[in-house]
């Protein structure tokens, strides 16, 4: 096997190239503290597709020359002023933090970063020598500049990684895996199968998939042109596969009656037949700019609706009423299948590849103003707060290592918020995690000293700084963010480029440097853990809450249904990702489980919302008046049950009852089979008949997925893990 052809081997190797390329330019430039160029080549590494190069260097160039300009006028004309220079750097470093995290920001979240890295680095040599603070300035930018350029050449140049196609070959996989789910679905419609039991499984994995989705559109958006100009497009993407997933799902609510099936068989497996070549068509390999080939799914089900237009004609329905709402309701998920792999096959041409040009025209985007992210706001606070504290305590008790301290605590504090969105633990026993991280750094200390005297030869202090970059890269490439061992090994390895040994070494200075990573690991700890901590639990309950207040806006008939839909599809995943990551005892391997279920029942709630908001005003004008007021009830119902759910899950509490829907769905029954026994839409062709069955079973299939969701709801133990208690 070839090792080049290992993802993680040729990251480790483009993380090793980019610290050693970095250093080299350090020092042949004979800058002061090459440390800081292979730490900003080390963090801009965690940028891992290709964009536009001239967009990402102008980004990167702006946000470090402003951030030295800014660092170099608050220590040139405040530092004396103690009282107004902390508050300005406060704010500088507050506001960096968080436009680098808000969502969307496009191409220049990594310009934030470096003015709030180049503003931090200034202060931090400028105001134990602010005489010389335009020097530093000059210094710092120079630098960072070295890191972020030499980052950017080798992530362009060596194993370019393409957001777009990592995109249409992740959802190549996801669709593989609904590819499955359709099959075993379709199987116990037509009533040859059962569903098997590792069907669990498969909707773990395909709950993975979308994950592995919603962080390539977030990451893609940041990082590359084309694919932001298009996120629209990649999230309508992401519905689509969430739909037809639960399309799936929803077949096997209907089993096709021995009688019908007998009639439709020759159809139905010609339909089937179809599904399956469509999947075979999307999921295969395609060059960039190859037409699709045509399949046979759209004339497959041109005959079976013709069939069953032969059948109504024939009254076939008439005699058997529950099996007839029943095969329309099939009938109906049959064509939401079909409707949604038409939708992907359209998308898949609305996608940019590498090697054609962009398509004409971008989905228009639902959101081009980006709203106040206040997950950021706090998060850029905290970052703030911390590097106050650091630079405070520099020139208060003059502590071991002081270069580290800031760097420490300002990096830890912003990148320790997004993981736990990415499948990380938050500030979760993060005191546990920093005494760990603390007996570590120790181990590296000891570690450094006694290797310190063999790194004086240039080609094993080289040798030795790529191998340990290549680790850090090998085991980081399929993390979704910057970990919190990623973080301190970045930092360490920074300290260990910054003692340049190719100079004997006092162990004093060794043990000064890690003492001072150490000291701001412990300010971004407590400033963390101790204000607006962020826990998975809470992140939990705030996206539990989000979908149903979503869910109940979309029921609402609000503005930007698109948007809507996309949040919709992307917080449950998250929301799933959370869950795994509560460890506190109240919180039970079953109590997961069962959060588990609650999750993905809410996204078949979700599904059924979705449609039934659809296809509401598809009423047939003259069912209108008979059905629109049970309709009308029935949302007042579902609305009341869903501000039931999110007061529960507000107060972390689920003890108690949930209003029933079982009167107003007899209502609508009822009013389907008066209907029925008028045949006042005997008249009308077939498409009537199975908009009113499909609109009314999709109130039934939302009711019982919001019964289901209470029922599980009473289940959970939230009282005993909901709030803030382990450390």
């Amino acid at each position: 096997m070839d090792p080049l052809s290992d993802l993680r081997v040729r990251y480790g190797i483009k993380v090793g190239l980019a610290a050693l390329l970095s250093f080299y330019v350090a020092l042949w430039l004979r800058l002061e503290h090459p440390n800081w160029a292979v730490l900003t080549a080390l963090i801009m590494m965690s940028s891992h597709y290709v964009g536009s190069i001239a967009v990402k260097a102008i980004m990167r160039v702006v946000g470090t020359i402003g951030g030295a300009l800014i660092g170099i006028w608050l220590v040139g004309d405040f530092v004396s002023t103690p009282a107004i220079f902390l508050p300005l750097f406060f704010l500088v470093v507050t506001f960096a933090g968080y436009k680098f995290g808000q969502f969307p920001a496009s191409q220049v979240p990594y310009a934030y970063f470096l003015v709030g890295l180049t503003t931090l680095s200034v202060v931090t040599y400028g105001v134990t020598d602010p005489t010389d603070v335009w020097l530093t300035g000059l210094n710092r930018t120079l630098e960072i500049l070295d890191g972020a350029i030499s980052s950017l050449i080798v992530t362009t140049l060596v194993w370019p990684r393409y957001a777009r196609e990592e995109f249409v070959e992740s959802a190549r996989t996801a669709l593989k895996t609904a590819s499955h789910v359709v099959s075993v679905h379709l199987e116990a419609y037509i009533g040859r199968t059962n569903v098997p039991a590792e069907a669990g499984q498969i909707d773990q994995d395909f709950a993975q998939r979308l994950s592995v989705l919603k962080n390539l559109v977030q990451n893609g958006a940041r990082e590359s042109t084309h694919f932001s100009a298009h996120v629209s497009t990649y999230n309508a993407a992401l519905v689509s596969l969430t739909n037809l997933f639960h399309a799936a799902l929803d077949l096997s609510r209907h089993q096709m009656e021995s009688s019908i099936l007998s009639r439709v068989q020759h159809e139905i497996q010609a339909v089937a037949a179809g599904i399956s070549e469509e999947f075979d068509i999307l999921t295969g390999q395609h060059r960039p700019g190859e037409k699709l080939r045509p399949s046979r799914l759209n004339e497959a089900f041109a005959a079976f609706e013709e069939k069953v237009n032969e059948m109504r004609s024939q009254e076939v329905f008439i005699a058997a009423p529950a099996t007839a709402r029943a095969f329309y309701a099939g009938f109906a998920a049959l064509r939401l299948l079909r409707d949604e792999l038409n939708n992907l096959r359209s998308l898949a041409k609305g996608l940019p590849r590498v090697g054609e040009p962009p398509p004409p025209e971008a989905k228009p985007h639902w959101g081009l103003m980006p709203s106040i992210d206040w997950f950021w706001v706090k998060a850029g606070i905290k970052g703030g707060l911390s590097a106050v504290i650091a630079i405070v305590l520099l020139n208060w008790i003059n502590p071991p290592g002081p270069a580290s301290i800031p760097l420490m605590a300002w990096t830890l504090s912003l990148f320790g918020r997004p993981f736990l969105r990415a499948g990380g633990t938050g500030d979760l026993r993060s005191f546990q995690n920093a005494f760990l991280a603390a007996l570590v750094l120790s181990g590296c200390a000891a570690l450094f000293i006694l290797t310190t005297p063999f790194m004086a030869d240039y080609l094993v202090m080289n040798l030795a700084l790529f191998l340990i970059v290549f680790w850090l890269g090998f085991l980081s490439v399929r993390t979704a963010g910057i970990t919190f061992p990623i973080q301190v090994a970045t930092l360490s390895i920074s300290t260990f480029v910054g003692l340049n040994p190719q100079v004997p070494v006092p162990t004093q200075t060794i043990i000064d440097n890690f003492v001072g990573l150490m000291i701001g690991m412990g300010i971004a700890t407590v400033v963390g853990r101790l204000i607006w901590p962020v826990l998975p639990q809470k992140l939990l309950r705030d996206d539990l809450i989000a979908v149903l207040s979503q869910i109940k806006a979309l029921l609402g008939a609000a503005a930007n249904r698109e948007r809507i839909q996309t949040q919709l599809a992307i917080l449950p995943v998250e929301a799933l990702q959370a869950a795994r990551q509560i460890r506190m005892s109240g919180c039970s391997k079953d109590e997961k489980a069962r959060l588990r279920a609650l999750i993905r029942a809410l996204q078949a709630l979700v599904t059924q919302t979705t449609e039934l908001v659809y296809r509401r005003h598809l009423l047939p004008e003259i069912t209108a008046p008979i059905l629109r007021p049970h309709c009308e009830r029935l949302e007042v119902e579902f609305k009341q049950i869903l501000d039931a759910l999110a007061e529960c899950f507000r107060r972390g509490d689920c003890r108690r009852d949930f209003p029933s829907l079982r009167g107003p769905l007899t209502e609508i029954d009822q009013a389907i089979e008066k209907m029925a026994a008028d045949r006042i839409l005997l008249s009308h062709g077939l498409d009537a008949p199975v908009r009113v069955l499909d609109l009314v079973d999709r109130y039934h299939a939302t009711g019982e997925a919001l019964e289901e969701c209470g029922r599980l709801a009473r289940t959970l133990e939230l009282h005993r893990y909901w709030g803030d208690y382990a450390l």
